[in-house]
């Protein structure tokens, strides 16, 4: 059976990489957008593609609350069915930027943040224990990647994996499974020069280790759609080169 699949912040090409992954594998896939300029132009790009249309669904809202986010899961769930997978795609949130502009301001951009994945928690998760069945997802970047350029955010990090440790631990009898995966370093359009200097200095994690653009990284996450067991709740499994080994 078809698999439906919920991804937030496509305004952001990384989580839209995770459901062009997935609509080659026949799932379902709703983008959320958070702004509709994001959308329109992400819809020609998809109209344009191989993608069936009645494979995806995208969907705005710029201004999430209660009311309108159960009204966009009422859509999906009339058009597909109920959200068998909700992935909460990064933000892609530069901590550096936002710290020199508005160190306030930063503060306050995480506090909606976290609104916003408690708010697509509350709705989703809450038909998904009716349903005794599904999973929710965390991809993150590793933190220290935040000191290297990366779209990194060791406090979003930090406050999503405590989250999902939370969340796993109540919906496990529920049959919701809860995960995280963070990344380690990848090709980020890098140059020629600059890629070659950052393998060098990554040899301490391994000889030679290969910097994989982000769209090869991305099946990585069917280790927690697709589980080889049904089990696996609470784990945040890392991936790539550039990650502390964690005993």
């Amino acid at each position: 059976m078809t698999k439906n699949m919920l991804i937030t912040n496509c305004q952001h090409s990384f989580n839209q990489l995770i459901g062009e992954f997935y609509l080659s594998r026949n799932y379902n896939v709703i983008f959320h957008f958070d702004n509709e300029r994001s959308k329109q132009a992400y819809e020609n790009d998809l109209f344009n593609s191989d993608s069936s249309p009645e494979k995806y669904m995208l969907i705005n809202n710029n201004d999430i609350d209660f009311n309108s986010l159960e009204k966009d899961i009422d859509v999906i769930t009339d058009y597909f069915g109920p959200i068998d997978i909700l992935i909460h795609g990064n933000e892609m949130l530069d901590e550096t930027k936002y710290f020199l502009e508005d160190p306030i301001g930063l503060e306050q951009k995480i506090e909606n943040l976290f609104e916003r994945i408690y708010l697509f928690n509350r709705v989703v998760t809450s038909r998904m224990v009716k349903a005794k069945k599904g999973k929710v997802i965390f991809p993150l970047i590793f933190d220290v990647l935040y000191f290297a350029g990366y779209p990194s955010s060791p406090i979003l990090n930090n406050g999503k994996i405590s989250l999902m440790k939370c969340m796993s631990h109540e919906l496990s009898a529920f049959k919701v499974n809860v995960n995280a995966i963070t990344l380690g370093y990848f090709d980020n359009d890098f140059d020629l020069a600059t890629k070659k200097e950052l393998k060098k200095k990554l040899e301490i994690f391994a000889l030679k280790p290969r910097l994989m653009p982000l769209q090869e990284l991305i099946p990585a996450l069917n280790m927690l759609v697709e589980p080889p067991v049904t089990t696996i709740g609470g784990e945040n499994i890392h991936i790539g080169a550039g990650i502390e080994t964690v005993i």
